[in-house]
């Protein structure tokens, strides 16, 4: 992906979670609750930022939502970053794709509950609050690699690499896709397994790892076996796939 998603660690107070009674309350309700909780951490040193979620965003309730299956909540200090679907503007992606126009949480959840997809980064520290929630145009681009530096290409183009996660598709001898990107497998892809696939497999002595074999692992995907993994891509081809 052509941009550096921001996976610098942010030393921020640690949040707490708090559990909200009714799914009735407004949004401003919930961000009001969600910040009040910081207080409980305060003194326990620095927050830790996960590694960012992409993909596309989901409805829970208001002020939270998911993205692959993992939520997270939105406070008064999110910085929310749309331009494409949610918060549309004529100039509100940047050169790479991303979000520049910035966005209130109403017009977040609204965009998200409506018809068209949002598909979005989030910074995500450790107890669940989101730190920032940036809008990308999904049709331009791919999840980056971890720390990729700014002007690396999309997957798909030419210099570009990017990084997946997700369930993998199957689409053809040797082709998947996950969430939409799509990518091929060459000879010299390696491809770690031991979950679903190759679940017999002997593992490396050194590193743990299990080698999956090429036909294999293409078998148990074709036979409707549901496999997630994170592929490293460069040009459209994948360079590793390591099942999680």
């Amino acid at each position: 992906m052509n941009r550096n998603f921001r996976t610098t660690v942010l030393a921020l107070a640690t949040s707490g979670l708090v559990v909200l009674g009714s799914a009735a309350c407004s949004s401003g309700e919930v961000i009001d609750a969600v910040a009040d909780g910081t207080d409980a951490g305060e003194g326990n040193g620095a927050a830790v930022v996960t590694e960012p979620r992409v993909g596309l965003l989901e409805f829970i309730a208001p002020g939270e939502f998911s993205i692959d299956g993992e939520a997270f909540f939105v406070t008064e200090e999110t910085q929310i970053l749309g331009g494409l679907n949610a918060c549309p503007a004529e100039d509100g992606l940047d050169e790479n794709g991303f979000g520049v126009v910035d966005c209130d949480l109403e017009s977040l959840e609204a965009a998200v509950q409506g018809g068209a997809p949002v598909y979005a980064e989030a910074e995500v520290e450790e107890p669940g609050n989101a730190l920032s929630i940036t809008e990308y145009d999904n049709d331009r681009q791919a999840e980056p690699a971890p720390g990729a530096a700014p002007g690396e290409g999309a997957a798909g183009t030419p210099g570009g690499s990017a990084v997946v996660r997700g369930e993998l598709e199957y689409i053809a001898p040797g082709e998947y896709m996950i969430d939409g990107t799509a990518f091929f497998v060459a000879e010299d892809t390696v491809i770690y397994a031991g979950v679903h696939a190759c679940a017999g497999g002997v593992q490396d002595p050194d590193t743990g790892d299990v080698i999956c074999d090429f036909d294999e692992f293409d078998a148990t995907l074709a036979n409707g076996t549901s496999v997630t993994a994170e592929v490293r891509v460069v040009e459209g081809v994948a360079e590793s796939i390591t099942e999680y």
